[in-house]
């Protein structure tokens, strides 16, 4: 085996029906290194299992096209179109160490490089092609990234030392800060914090909600000598909610939800029904306290917490923070130059921008619309070296008939991801998808499919349930994500009869069993 390459640190859709009963990436090698060597920087893969298909790349940063001239937006919704959601997305990490302020963010230029920190401080060239965002979907075995599957460099793997698939698609890369060259962004470039971040990025190929959904769990190890204080995690992104000078933001504290909406119902990209975009803290750092329960990876943690979302921020295009300090501030929940924030409807200081409710237009609502940033934050917490702590977000898409009737929806998805994550995402597969025909006729449309899930069983372990096929519900789409209504049922003829079901109708804007 050769050694790893490393630098010395210089300094229509068909749905089942069921009963309860109990790629090779892409790389590129435009951006250099240390000592002016190559990254082999992964601009161009995607996951792309349901209705989001959005870059992931090996440096931190997600939902931005960098392969492509100017860097377009890089989360499509739906899969298929050139309809866009999102600008970019990233990881910022920012703490104090002796005393000195330091921040590594994934913005438009990303100071993480590919590739792990070894023992003595050194970290991979990161122009080793081993480097790359890996790429697995839950039954092909055979490919070269399962194959090749990087177990050495921390990649998750089950009691067989098989790649371990959350969802039906995962895309796997490992980063690091500790290349004290490329942190040049005049909104990070400090000194590296000596971190190390396994990203695990996965979705599930189902219809709508779990379709509208893509998770990414951060495993986050302080791989150097200096212990880091007073640490926040950021999820920051610059959403571009289909057109990007209509975009309002706002928050759900309860939900740990940061979102953004349109501000009226004529989006250029969008038209009269745009969606909105959601970022959840499902899981966030653990941190001591007595006689509570954190959860870490499904386990339990006794005497920690999980921190919640912490604060959320925003700032328009041409305020974005060009130092250090003001992006720290930020993540903390102050304004860029370090003043309290303060909720004009209550008079409180807050660290949250804009908690109001746009459904029934209550409490403090974002107003003039325009580019917006926005950034989730969860904090303090304190890393002695070779801590580890663990991330889990998500980006939930939801459109329903106009803009607050996607928000509304929003939170739906949003509590029925949340019982995912508490699942610890251990579902039980969907029946077969069955292949659809169909055939047009003078005023009618003729469908046929195939049988392939009849007599389908699934076992939840974690619900203690097993699923079994009961047949077809057919359904009519506005578009190939919805929002989706139900047209006919075609129940198996046996002994049970009617079963239910709760579906969010965006008619009539709330939660109806059918």
């Amino acid at each position: 085996m050769n050694r790893p390459m490393r630098w010395i640190p210089a300094w229509l859709v068909l749905g089942g029906l069921i009963a309860v009963c109990g790629s090779a990436a892409g790389v590129s090698t435009g951006h250099l290194g240390p000592f002016g060597v190559p990254q082999v920087i992964d601009n161009d893969t995607l996951i792309d299992v349901n209705n989001i298909a959005m870059y992931v790349t090996n440096r931190g940063g997600f939902s931005r096209d960098l392969e492509s001239p100017g860097g377009p937006s890089g989360l499509f919704f739906p899969r298929g179109t050139d309809k866009t959601a999102v600008y970019a997305a990233g990881l910022w990490f920012g703490a104090t160490v002796n005393g000195e302020t330091r921040v590594t963010i994934a913005e438009y230029d990303l100071e993480f490089t590919p590739g792990i920190i070894y023992e003595d401080g050194s970290w991979d060239n990161p122009a080793d092609p081993r480097l790359r965002v890996y790429k697995v979907t839950k039954g092909d075995t055979e490919s070269d990234d399962y194959v090749n599957w990087p177990v050495s460099d921390g990649a998750p793997v089950d009691g067989n030392g098989d790649p371990l698939i959350t969802g039906d698609q995962m895309l796997w890369a490992v980063f690091n800060d500790a290349d004290p060259t490329v942190h040049s962004n005049s909104a990070g470039n400090t000194d590296p914090l000596m971190i190390e971040v396994r990203q695990s990025t996965f979705a599930f190929d189902r219809p709508a909600p779990l379709g509208n959904m893509v998770f990414v769990r951060l495993d986050i190890t302080d791989r150097g000598t200096d212990t880091l204080e007073d640490c926040f995690v950021s999820l920051w992104s610059d959403p571009d909610l289909g057109g990007a000078t209509d975009d309002l933001v706002g928050c759900d504290t309860l939900r740990s939800l940061g979102f953004c909406y349109n501000a009226n119902n004529e989006d250029e990209i969008y038209g009269s029904a745009p969606p909105a975009v959601g970022y959840d803290f499902f899981q966030g750092p653990i941190v001591p306290s007595v006689g509570d329960t954190a959860y870490v990876s499904g386990e339990m943690v006794l005497d920690y917490r999980n921190l919640p979302m912490t604060s959320f921020n925003k700032y328009i295009n041409g305020t974005d923070p060009d130092s250090p300090i003001a992006s720290y501030n930020y993540m903390r929940g102050l304004d860029r130059d370090g003043s309290v924030l303060i909720d004009p409807v209550t008079g409180q200081e807050t660290t949250f921008f804009h908690p109001g409710d746009p459904v029934e237009e209550t409490g403090w609502l974002d107003t003039n619309p325009a580019d917006r940033r926005l950034m989730l934050s969860s904090g303090p917490f304190t890393m002695e070296p070779g801590d580890e702590q663990q991330v889990v977000v998500a980006i939930i898409l939801a459109q329903g008939s106009d803009r607050q009737a996607s928000v509304e929806l929003l939170k739906v998805y949003d509590d029925q991801a949340q019982a995912v994550f508490d699942a610890n995402f251990d579902l039980p597969s969907a029946p077969p998808r069955p292949t659809l025909w169909a055939q047009e006729q003078d005023g009618a449309i003729e469908l046929i499919w195939s049988t392939d899930a009849l007599g389908d069983v699934q076992v939840s372990e974690v619900l203690d349930e097993e699923y079994h096929h009961q047949g077809y519900n057919l359904y009519q789409g506005e578009s190939i994500a919805g929002p989706w209504k139900k047209i006919a049922t075609y129940d198996i003829p046996d002994s049970i009869a009617l079963i239910y079901g709760n579906v969010f109708d965006v008619d009539a804007g709330g939660t109806q069993q059918v």
